[in-house]
Order: C-alpha cells, then structure tokens, then sequence
C-alpha cells in the first residue's frame, strides 16, 4: 500500500478523544464510522479483525494526484522525452511526479521570460532617468538578474529530472503500448491542425480594398556628444595584463546597467570607466552607486578635453575647491 497507514486497534482510546469517544459509546465499528466521517481526503481500506472478532478498518491514505489548473489544461507543449516520445500536451504523461517537475520548471520558465521583459523594461528607464532615480531603478535591475540566475539554475534540473522519469517508463513499455501512444499523438497533431484551419477560416479577409497605411520614417537628429572641458567618470578597473575572470563578470554585471567605456593609455594599461559628469558632486553619487553595485574599488577619474588630469587639477579648474 502506498502512503501513511493509520491502524484504530481494540477500544483503547487516547486521552484527547477519551471523552468525546466515550460520550457517543463508539464501539469498534462506531470507531471505524468516527474515523471515516472525519477523513477529508480520499482513502481506500482493508480490515482486520481482533481476538473478539471485531473487524476494525485499516484506513490508508492515498496520495493525491496533481493536477494541472484547469485554465492551463489544454496548454500545448513539445516536450521531447527520447528520440521516439514527445509529448504535445499535459496529459501525455504517464508518471504524476513528473508531470508536476514539468509544469513546476514550465512556470518558472514563464516566469523568467517575464523577469527578461521587465529588465530590459528597467534598463531603458535607468538610461533616461535622472541621476537621483537611478540608484533606485539600478537596485530593481540587480534584483530582477539575481532571480532570472536562480530560475536558470533551476529549471534545466526540473526538465531533467521530469524526462528521466519517463523515459524509464518507455524503456519499458511494449509494442502495443507505444504504437497506442503514438496514434493518440497523431489524432492530437490532426485536432490542433482542424482548430488552426477553422481559426483562419473564421478570420480569413476577403476584401481587397483594406490599404495598410505606414507612417513615414521620422527624422533621426544628430546628437553630437561634447567631449571638450572637464569631465569626470569613474574607474572601475585598470589593467595591463589579461582581466581576471571575476573582475571580467563584474564589469559585464555592470554594463548590463551602466554604458561601459573602456581605452589603452600610453603605458598599455587597459582602463574601463563609467560615467560623464561634469560636476564633482554627482560623480562622488555615482562613485558610491557603483561601489554598490560590486566595483568595491571604483574611483573618480578626471579628464581635460580627452586628457587624463587629476581630480584635484579638475575641480581648482571647475571652481570646486
């Protein structure tokens, strides 16, 4: 028997039922009776009889089958389980616990599409807020990365896992078996087919005077950046040989948020900076964003009509002192 067996032997009674059982005088068959009107759930039974002959009912528990929401139930899938199994909807699988895996991992997978939205939706609010929203906008993005990585670790795993279960089904199944499953495979394919061609019937067009209207390509003006004065921008990284591997991620992490810039000085060191302030204040903001957002070592750089000068040169120069 599959599940947790709960067994009511003889008239013992415990001492948290002993005076409500002993008030209704439950003998053994009024035991069994208490037992099953206060069982919610569906459970089959066996019976055992004691020295006085009494039948007493093994009451197990069954374990509850998942059940895919109704709204979702005639989802169509394509989900490959060996070179000669997919499976096309909810119902082709055969084991319960792999059709929960499937659906656990399909949901997260929706949900990381949505997550990809949002940032991208994010990334393009970050570029055109003002310097005071983007901390605030640059926290949001973190945050939606670091569940889009834990929903990719775990979703493979639990398509995995789902597939495993039952390609152990089909390794065993029989000829008949799997020529059943393929024929119900193919009148599904044919019913999918019939719903698609009646859904274009039904909105198929058949005037020939609808006139699409384009609107005409809007004028792109010219932004040209000004690089002379004074500028500062924060370094978030120097380096003359190859770029470790962790300050690579990091610098890839913060460019997914920030427009990364990067040059070779006249020594062959590489510099990757962020930012174009033009007050010393703001980037002294940015600096600590930054610094928040992993690039523990981030300065404040300062440059003179392209050239690398020092800050304290740029703010005697901008009148900050």
């Amino acid at each position: 028997m599959a599940g947790s067996t709960m067994l009511q032997a003889e008239n013992t009674l415990s001492p948290d039922n002993r005076t409500e059982l002993e008030r209704k005088h439950l003998s053994i068959r009024g035991l069994n009776n208490y037992i099953q009107s206060n069982l919610s759930f569906n459970t089959f039974e066996d019976t055992v009889t004691n020295e006085k002959g009494d039948t007493i009912k093994v009451v197990t528990l069954q374990k509850e089958e998942f059940k895919i929401p109704d709204r979702l139930a005639k989802t169509q899938i394509n989900f490959r389980i060996n070179s000669s199994v997919s499976y096309l909807n909810f119902d082709h699988f055969t084991n319960n616990e792999a059709k929960k895996m499937f659906y656990q991992a399909w949901i997260k997978e929706n949900e990381l599409h949505r997550l990809s939205v949002e940032t991208d939706s994010l990334r393009k609010a970050y570029s055109e807020a003002a310097s005071w929203q983007r901390e605030e906008i640059a926290k949001l993005i973190l945050s939606a990365e670091e569940k889009s990585t834990n929903l990719s670790q775990d979703i493979p795993a639990l398509y995995e896992k789902a597939r495993e279960t039952e390609d152990q089904y089909w390794q065993s199944a029989t000829a008949v078996e799997m020529d059943a499953f393929q024929e119900k495979i193919r009148l599904f394919k044919d019913s999918i087919l019939q719903t698609s061609e009646i859904k274009k019937a039904q909105t198929a067009t058949v005037s020939d005077t609808i006139v699409f209207y384009q609107s005409a390509p809007q004028k792109i003006e010219d932004k040209t950046e000004v690089t002379g004065g004074i500028f500062y921008k924060i370094q978030i990284g120097a380096y003359k040989a190859k770029i470790p591997d962790s300050a690579n991620k990091l610098i890839k992490k913060l460019s997914l948020i920030r427009n990364v810039e990067n040059y070779v000085d006249d020594n062959g060191v590489k510099i990757f900076t962020t930012g174009n302030l033009r007050i010393y204040s703001e980037a002294v903001t940015m600096q600590n964003q930054v610094k928040q957002e992993g690039i523990k070592n981030a300065i404040i750089v300062a440059y003179l009509d392209g050239k690398r000068i020092t800050v304290t040169e740029a703010r005697k120069l901008n009148n900050e002192l």
